[in-house]
């Protein structure tokens, strides 16, 4: 009896520290949460954007490879079919007049460079291909 007993007893001093916790702490309080934007702030600068134009006929249309597997492909296939259906076009290959250019900019400054350098081909459209 005596070892039922203690058992029992050590039953509720288990049970009563379980429930002291649950009894003392579960008191509600007001929370306050801040939200915040994990990506932050985004500075757009406004661009001025060119006309296209109107006929490519006499254009000069420079095609533009960042250097990935058959961007320069699918780019030789665009210029077969302008120089088919448009009468004068002019095209100049990125990849082969500014080699430098034929990849992954990376960041801002250096895409700034590289719009820079196949600008001073003085082209009237440009055409990428990302080939993702």
């Amino acid at each position: 009896m005596k070892r039922g007993l203690r058992k029992a007893a050590a039953a509720w001093a288990v049970l009563m520290v379980l429930m002291v916790p649950a009894v003392s702490f579960s008191r509600e309080a007001i929370q306050e949460w801040q939200l915040v934007h994990p990506e932050g702030v985004i500075k757009i600068e406004p661009m001025k954007i060119n006309a296209h134009p109107s006929t490519l006929v006499g254009k000069t249309v420079l095609l533009r490879s960042n250097g990935k597997h058959n961007a320069d492909n699918y780019l030789t296939r665009v210029a077969e079919l302008l120089q088919k259906e448009v009468k004068d076009v002019k095209i100049i290959k990125s990849w082969e007049v500014a080699p430098e250019t034929n990849t992954i900019s990376q960041n801002p400054d250096k895409s700034k460079q590289f719009a820079q350098r196949l600008a001073s081909f003085k082209p009237d459209l440009v055409i990428g291909s990302q080939c993702d």
